[in-house]
């Protein structure tokens, strides 16, 4: 019985690292950042500073199971990886906060999403915005991970012994990922607006404005930035629209500043106000 039941445990171990090493291949292939986790934790088994910025290349990938082969599995988030991961906590609150936003503004769109060892879930969106960063709580039982940021990825193993598995349906080879709703990187952006970069970041993009593909997110972004350091919403809006003008290339529509201004300049009142949703 001991020996069948030792066989059985070393079959499912050898398993998990057989997994964990293909999917860290897998992943990496999307485009993604991977690094190695300590067995059955959260905890990188090497420094990963490094990883927040290029991707390790198949070759350290191999090396890597091999030399750890029942390491789980990271993914490291922000523009490395072209990804953020909204991390929804039931315990304290995820489900609720989800349907309140989705009576506010319909259901999230269908994208890869993975069942965490703990009961929790880990929705990952498409984004490249050096800006969103980690945040804890942007509304009860959901944290966002970002640039700087990383998450545990399928099939790692939990501390309580369950896997990570993706949703069925949604896993990274099922569906792309969707990109994070324009709403909600405008709540983002009002949260994080006024920490993060140097006013040399803010002086450069002043100057030298944005494509196409980045202007409302970086309107956004700068809307939110000003309201954060006092400016008042009517003057924001008048620079924003004369910066749209000089240096959006091409600019948008004087109406579609309005309304990203307009947007931002509710979200702050309301994070002044309540402190958020």
């Amino acid at each position: 019985m001991t020996s069948r039941g030792s066989h059985q445990s070393s079959s499912r171990a050898r398993k998990t690292e057989e997994t964990c090493a293909a999917a860290a291949l897998a992943y990496r292939r999307l485009g993604w950042s991977v690094i190695p986790l300590q067995p059955g934790e959260k905890i990188p088994k090497l420094p990963w500073q490094e990883f927040q910025d290029r991707r390790a290349d198949e070759e350290e990938i191999r090396a890597w199971f091999k030399r750890w082969p029942r390491a789980n599995l990271g993914v490291v988030t922000g523009p490395v990886s072209g990804l953020v991961v909204l991390d929804v906590d039931p315990r304290h609150g995820g489900e609720a906060s989800l349907g309140h936003w989705n009576e506010r503004h319909g259901p999230l769109p269908a994208t890869p999403e993975a069942i965490t060892g703990g009961g929790g879930r880990h929705l990952y969106f498409a984004t490249r915005d050096p800006e969103l960063g980690n945040r804890v709580a942007i509304v009860p039982g959901i944290d966002l991970r970002g640039r700087g940021g990383m998450i545990v990825a399928p099939p790692s193993i939990h501390p309580s012994g369950r896997p990570y598995v993706w949703k069925p349906g949604r896993a990274p080879a099922d569906l792309p990922l969707a990109p994070l709703p324009q709403w909600l990187h405008e709540r983002l952006s009002a949260q994080m607006s006024g920490r993060g970069h140097p006013f040399a970041y803010w002086r450069s993009l002043a100057r030298g404005g944005v494509e196409e593909g980045q202007r409302n997110n970086t309107i956004a972004s700068f809307a939110g930035h000003l309201l954060w350091h006092g400016v008042d919403p009517e003057v924001v809006l008048e620079l924003l629209l004369t910066w749209n003008q000089a240096r959006c290339q091409p600019p948008l529509d004087d109406d579609e500043v309005a309304r990203v201004v307009a947007s931002i300049t509710k979200l702050h009142r309301r994070e002044g106000e309540d402190g958020g949703e």
